[in-house]
């Protein structure tokens, strides 16, 4: 998942992201050390991010870590 690489993109801090998408820090934290999530989650940050679920879900390839 490269949320953290769309996140860093598009200036937004976890705390800022979590706001805009209503999923807890926390949340955001594991799911990027994680690289996985629900699917419910996944919608709520595309929609924050204003990107589609392929793009949010595709492989990280090592440039974006």
């Amino acid at each position: 998942m490269k949320l953290r690489a769309i996140r860093l993109e598009k200036g937004l801090s976890v705390p800022a992201l979590s706001r805009l998408s209503n999923v807890p820090v926390r949340t955001i934290e594991d799911i990027e050390k994680r690289g996985d999530c629900k699917v419910s989650t996944a919608i709520l940050l595309a929609d924050a991010l204003e990107v589609s679920l392929d793009t949010l879900c595709a492989a990280d390839t090592e440039k974006d870590r």
